[in-house]
Parts: C-alpha cells; structure tokens; sequence
C-alpha cells in the first residue's frame, strides 16, 4: 500500500515497522482535556482534508506544498524520499478516509493531536482499493505564532 508511512521508511516500509516492533497494537488511552471550545468534528474534518492534501503533495513530490503541511524533521525525511524516486509521479486515489482522535495533549509548546486514519486508497487506476491503518501525530507549533497543524509523525498501525 502506498500511504503516507511507506515514504517515509522507504519501500519496504511495513517490513522495517515490523522488525523494530512498531506494528504492535496502539493503547487507547483517554485524550488529554481538550481546548475550551474545540470543535472535534470540525477538527477531524480539517484532519482529514490535511490526509488528502498531504498525500497529494506526497504524490507530487512538491517539496514547497509539503513545507506547508509537515515538521521540519519530518519534512528532512520526506525530500530524502522525493529525491530517491528521481522525479517519479505516484497518483493514489483517497477512495475512503475515516479519522478519530485518540488523544489531545500539550508538549512543550506544542499542541500535540494523536488521530487514528484508516480507510481505503487505490495505488493505480483500475487497481483493487487497499485497506490502511496508521496513526499520525498533528502539531501545532507555538500556538501563538503558527496556528496551523503539521505532520510531525507516522506510524503505520496492524
């Protein structure tokens, strides 16, 4: 499956998770207090738009779109990315995206958003639609200063 998590670790992306471990089932544990007045459906549907337009970037490998919706750490390992594909296009189609969010805490001066995304995606045209399942990590660095979310992490989940 091509999703957001396979980039990052490189193609044997699931592989590499499995041998570390990473795969193993995610704790559920209770969010953190949410922000007075945060809207949970209307932030999981900016989460999920964030899914689309980064996976698009993604595809694109449009490393100025991708400044826009990623952490500097992150955003270093997706250009390293970019650049091994030597110029190659992917288009992979969002057919269904499901978002919950899992918990909601601050760190440092971040605010830290952990979301569950699952859902199906088509690699090729004409191709069978594949199940993900992954959690990112969403900032928002210095809420003060940048008000917008970034993906900071990935983690494909079992």
């Amino acid at each position: 499956m091509l999703s957001l998590a396979a980039p990052l670790l490189g193609r044997l992306g699931r592989a590499r998770l499995a041998r570390r471990g990473a795969t193993r089932r995610v704790r559920r544990a209770a969010p953190h207090a949410l922000p007075a007045g945060l809207d949970v459906e209307g932030f999981l549907a900016a989460a999920r738009e964030h899914f689309v337009q980064l996976q698009s970037a993604w595809d694109a490998g449009d490393g100025p779109r991708l400044a826009q919706l990623a952490t500097g750490p992150l955003l270093a390992d997706l250009r390293a990315q970019i650049d091994v594909r030597d110029g190659r296009v992917d288009r992979t189609e969002v057919v269904a995206l499901h978002a919950r969010l899992l918990a909601f805490e601050p760190v440092g001066d971040a605010l830290v958003a952990s979301v569950e995304f699952s859902g199906l995606v088509r690699e090729r045209p004409g191709a069978g639609a594949e199940r993900f399942r992954e959690l990112w990590l969403l900032a928002r660095l210095g809420a003060d200063a940048d008000p917008h979310w970034r993906l900071a992490q990935v983690q494909a989940l079992a």
